[in-house]
């Protein structure tokens, strides 16, 4: 591989516009094929075999609405003494039902105005007006999500306004259909990191066009590899996400693997050789590391599929296309630089004391580098067992690691999220926020439902119970239970787990029904269960894998 790496290294020095063209040339395809073909990325956790999923199932097969996703519209009087039994607040309430309820996609709304109108005290104990009349929540129900896309989004934001102009009431939305297709803010952290790169780079190299060739390639690769994961969607469903953990992954490996290879390059100039000769050599010693070291990543990041999550396995491949991307720019695109810039690169810096990058000894670091080495070197033991030490202490938590997925109320409060997650929870309890969506097949026994709901409102975990919904002919029965902590309480897990296993089997007990806790909350549980019982084969298949 050496030798190889090492011819491509000096032709690509040698014919630096051949090279920077050819990438060029692919740069625009790829971004331009994914502007003109590319696929929307989609956030879907759906994972075979976890019971969350075998209830979304047994409701798509019965073709029930609940399989969908949906919105929350959470309002309250912006009047601190007003309630919904006053006219002006009532009124409002109407039309924003009526406004959100017109949008296109929308299954089915409830009716927390008409409840109040027809019957008071049912509205307020049906979970649809709080106990003290001020808040009141407007659930959406929408199809399933390969049947919608982002614009269904923008069209309940734009909904959203217009029932606040003029309105008594606050009004905020959340629900499924944010985490669905809502693009979270990004650029921010990756800014910072690209800061301070800069600044190290600067520091380290102390030459302008030396710190800017890491910096460009690693955002040249970017830009081809997350503009490829749109392309690569038509393939594998890619999570929304991918993008934002691949710009982390490819901003550091880029720049890292640059980083190898100038460094190289410098020393080498710095005893004397050719351009063609240093970047020849520079590909071949630390270009072997990069392959090496990529290789690696790209294995430890394929990996991900041991967890038998599908998103998480795709949002793998993506990333890794990143990196492969990265790698192959570091080998040839950057050497291509090195040839261009020649001399140059050591120009446009700062002065450092001590260090000479044209003098014969090759030294491009200070002299005080050179000393802690020597010290670190001579003492070698001490510092590998206060090190080791150190990093068992740094990772000491992971023993006490409990995975989950986050929800709305992590959200900043300035959020409208964040806000309608606030308000339904002071208004009907944390458990509002994570619903646990109970699907039962009773095809074979339609006798169960009822005391199988009033199994589930006696559990201690359990708020209440909605009235269940019975298709006969579907053989469908759906119960709807509010949980009495959030959905990110260690508790709500144990609700879920209990009823599946103590409260399910009772009242089932010589019975063909078969229940399923479903619903977002239970979901994330279960996905936070698969990943923690296959962590150690991840771990081990990595490292297995990386020799």
């Amino acid at each position: 591989m050496s030798s190889a790496l090492y011819r491509m290294g000096r032709f690509a020095a040698r014919h630096p516009w051949f090279i920077i063209g050819l990438w060029l040339v692919a740069a625009i395809g790829v971004i331009a094929t994914a502007s003109a073909f590319g696929r929307e990325l989609e956030d879907t956790f759906e994972v075979p075999g976890l019971d969350s999923h075998q209830a979304v199932e047994l409701l798509s097969a019965a073709q029930s609405d609940r399989a969908g996703l949906t919105a929350r519209v959470v309002v309250t009087p912006i009047d601190e003494q007003a309630t919904f039994f006053d006219s002006i607040e009532a009124a409002a309430l109407t039309k924003t039902q009526n406004i959100v309820g017109a949008l296109p996609n929308v299954l089915g709304i409830n009716d927390p105005a008409g409840a109040l109108a027809a019957d008071p005290d049912t509205a307020l104990s049906g979970g649809v007006v709080s106990p003290d009349g001020r808040i009141a929540l407007i659930q959406l129900q929408y199809p399933v999500i390969e049947e919608l896309d982002g614009t269904d989004l923008e069209n309940l934001k734009d909904a959203v306004a217009k029932a606040r102009e003029g309105s008594a009431l606050q009004i905020e939305v959340g629900g499924d259909l944010f985490f669905a297709f809502e693009e979270g803010e990004t650029g921010t952290g990756e800014m910072i990191g690209l800061i301070a790169a800069v600044i190290i780079l600067l520091l380290a190299f102390g030459s302008l066009i030396a710190m800017c060739l890491p910096i460009g390639i690693a955002l040249f690769g970017l830009a081809v590899g997350v503009s490829s994961m749109s392309l690569i969607a038509h393939a594998i469903e890619i999570p929304s996400w991918a993008p934002d953990i691949g710009a982390m992954i490819g901003l550091g490996v880029g720049i890292d693997y640059a980083l190898f290879l100038v460094t190289r390059h410098r020393e080498f100039l710095a005893r004397g050789m050719t351009i063609e000769e240093s970047a020849g050599r520079a590909v071949a010693t630390a270009g072997q590391a990069v392959v090496f070291a990529g290789g690696t990543v790209v294995i430890a990041i394929l990996g991900l599929a041991v967890a038998g999550v599908p998103a998480m396995t795709a949002a793998g491949v993506a990333i890794s296309v990143i990196v492969l991307i990265m790698v192959m720019a570091s080998v040839t695109l950057l050497p291509a630089f090195l040839g261009l810039c020649g001399h140059w690169i050591n120009r446009l810096g700062i002065h450092r004391r001590g260090i000479n990058p044209g003098a014969a000894t090759g030294r491009t670091v200070g002299p005080g580098w050179e000393r802690w080495g020597r010290h670190v070197a001579t003492h070698a033991w001490p510092y590998a067992i206060g090190v080791t030490a150190l990093l068992v202490a740094l990772t000491a938590p992971v023993l006490a690691l409990q995975l989950g997925f986050p929800d709305e109320g992590i959200q900043p409060e300035s959020n409208t999220q964040r806000r309608a997650y606030d308000l339904a929870s002071d208004g009907f309890g944390p458990g509002i926020n994570g619903p646990l969506l109970i699907a039962v097949n009773i095809a074979e026994d339609p006798t169960v439902v009822e005391p199988l709901a009033a199994a589930i409102a006696a559990d201690v975990g359990v708020a209440a119970v909605a009235p269940p919904e019975v298709n006969i002919d579907a053989g469908v029965a759906t119960l709807v239970a509010l949980p009495t902590t959030a959905p990110q309480d260690s508790a709500t897990v144990d609700t879920v787990k209990r009823l599946r296993s103590e409260v399910f089997p009772v009242v089932l007990d010589n019975s063909p029904a078969t229940a399923h806790v479903g619903g977002q909350t239970a979901n994330f549980a279960d996905i936070a269960d698969r990943v923690t019982d296959r962590l150690p084969a991840f771990i081990s298949a990595v490292v297995l894998l990386s020799f």
